[in-house]
């Protein structure tokens, strides 16, 4: 066992190390999955009225796709409809952040190569990251079942199966980070090929659900915790498709550990060209760094472009269903600027504010590649040459504002082209496709604007900052009903609630575009302006 040696004291560095971050990552969960089920609870008292919105589900694909199946019109069933598919995603992210945190991440900053030299065996860390994800995504599925229980009053059987297959995703995620952070040889490579199995996993389960072919969704883990179906006749035999599978990566895992060298995956970095050409100032190295990251998300969301245009285009609904729909009429009200518009119109501008929501992260991680670049000790040989500060951060603040636009573009130029030729009108549909999802670009640099300033006033905490940022975007409407917090403060607190809605039925205006932007610019500013004035790392 001495390849084991060393792992309880690095499951308690490890629980040292966590927490804060943690419990907070633990409680979002817990808090948005109970409170969700509370809300769509007390939406819908009656047995009439959950039998409607069950049957209003399963006869609008987008409806499925955004949210999944719903397997029976129980009180149980549709309250946990909404949050089991934003539950399953965030858990399995919670799981592959914690693994390569304590693994490559250890391994890339040479804090592991200390530990090593004492007595700590060569399987210890990661059998103590696993331990740590493994523990962190158990409490919180019982907390889940636990609330629903108590605080909502579910029959247990069902919230003990709902619980389970939240787990089980963590299980199955915090394998594929085992296995990345093998593969890869830097933490962000092995972080970004996870989420992208996880993105995927998501995407598929989106596609399956919206087409109808409902068979993808043995293909994805996040498919299988659906196919759990609690509280509609649950699958418990489901589990071990997730439990084998989490057997299987993290068996493969220990075995790349063993044969690899330390310190290095098992694709190792291509080395550059000795000579250096083309670095002839910052905004070359700052495009050396960051065109993995760029390249990545165009890929990406242009390939959820095509999906989810593609899909929106297919897509058709009753007008009779809608008119006699109040849930229906609401998400119309929220999502549109028209009386006129239309069911796929809605979730149209939906999808854009989707590409919206998600790219946000993206100016938020370009900016703080100038933290990692600090803290690994690399701007400051750049800054000891004639590169000033504000030169240095401008450059890559460059590709974190026109990288923004260029990703957006992306997933509205597929989507638009997607949407465009099922719906047999390219001519007209693709550029309004494209508008709604450029017109997007002003509230994505605003998070970019947060971490800039972040980073010039609070560099420690510039990590946690933008990502309260971005969970804030993607949950606070979700949220803020949930904590009493009317829809109309979230419109006012959320930036992208202030674009024109121009896919469905609001008219163009410049006006918000132009305010977002300048409260971006201030942001950028008041943090170059911080940075110019502090130490270095």
């Amino acid at each position: 066992m001495k390849a084991l040696a060393g792992t309880g004291a690095l499951v308690r560095l490890a629980l040292r190390r966590e927490r804060i971050v943690m419990p907070a990552w633990i409680a979002l969960v817990v808090l948005f999955v109970v409170g969700t089920a509370s809300y769509y609870a007390d939406l819908f008292p009656t047995e009439q009225a959950r039998a409607n919105y069950a049957e209003e589900i399963r006869s609008v694909p987008a409806l499925r796709a955004f949210g999944g199946q719903i397997f029976d019109p129980s009180s149980e069933a549709v309250a946990i409809w909404r949050a089991s598919d934003t539950a399953y995603a965030l858990i399995g992210l919670i799981a592959l952040l914690s693994v390569v945190r304590h693994t490559r991440a250890e391994e890339e900053s040479g804090r592991q190569e200390l530990l090593g030299a004492g007595v700590v065996g060569r399987y210890a860390p990661l059998t103590a990251s696993l331990v740590v994800a493994w523990g962190a995504v158990s409490v919180a599925g019982m907390l889940v079942s636990l609330g629903l229980v108590v605080l909502v009053g579910l029959e247990p059987v069902g919230s003990l199966a709902f619980g389970l297959a939240i787990v089980a995703v963590g299980w199955v995620f915090a394998a594929v980070a085992s296995l990345t952070a093998q593969v890869f040889e830097r933490s962000r490579t092995a972080i970004g090929a996870a989420a992208a199995v996880l993105g995927a996993s998501y995407v598929l389960r989106f596609v399956a659900d919206g087409s109808g072919w409902f068979w993808l969704k043995w293909l994805t883990p996040i498919g299988w915790s659906h196919f759990v179906r609690p509280f509609a006749g649950e699958r418990w035999w489901v589990l071990g498709l997730s439990l084998a599978a989490f057997l299987v990566m993290a068996g493969v895992s220990y075995l790349l550990v063993a044969r690899r060298d330390f310190g290095s995956g098992l694709l190792p970095d291509r080395l550059g060209p000795a000579t250096g050409p083309g670095l002839r100032g910052p905004l070359a190295l700052a495009w050396r760094l960051q065109r993995g990251l760029l390249l990545g998300w165009m890929i990406g969301l242009g390939a959820a472009g095509v999906l989810f245009g593609g899909l929106v285009g297919a897509a058709t609904s009753s007008p009779e269903l809608v008119t006699q729909s109040p849930e229906l009429q609401e998400f119309i009200r929220r999502y549109t600027d028209s009386p006129d518009a239309t069911l796929q119109q809605a979730f149209l501008w939906l999808i854009c504010l989707m590409f919206g929501y998600t790219v946000a992260l993206y100016p938020a991680l370009a900016t703080l590649r100038l933290r990692s670049e600090e803290v690994a000790g690399h701007a400051e040989p750049v800054l000891a040459t004639a590169v000033g500060r504000l030169r240095w951060a401008g450059s890559h603040l460059a590709f974190a504002a026109l990288g923004t636009a260029a990703v957006m573009a992306a997933g509205g130029t597929t989507a638009g082209l997607a949407y465009g030729l099922v719906g047999g009108d390219l001519a007209t549909q693709f550029p309004r496709v494209l508008a709604g999802a450029l017109i997007q670009v002003p509230a994505v640099w605003v998070l970019g604007g947060v971490t800039m300033l972040a980073f010039g006033v609070l560099p420690r905490f510039a990590v946690a900052v933008s990502w309260a940022g971005f969970l804030f975007i993607q949950f606070f409407e979700v949220l803020g009903p949930i904590l009493g917090v009317d829809f109309g403060v979230v419109e006012t607190l959320v930036p992208f609630f202030h674009l024109p809605k121009i896919l469905s039925g609001g008219e163009f205006t410049a006006t918000p575009l132009v305010m977002l932007t300048g409260v971006t610019l201030l942001l950028t500013a008041a943090g170059l302006f911080a940075f110019g004035r502090r130490d270095i790392a």
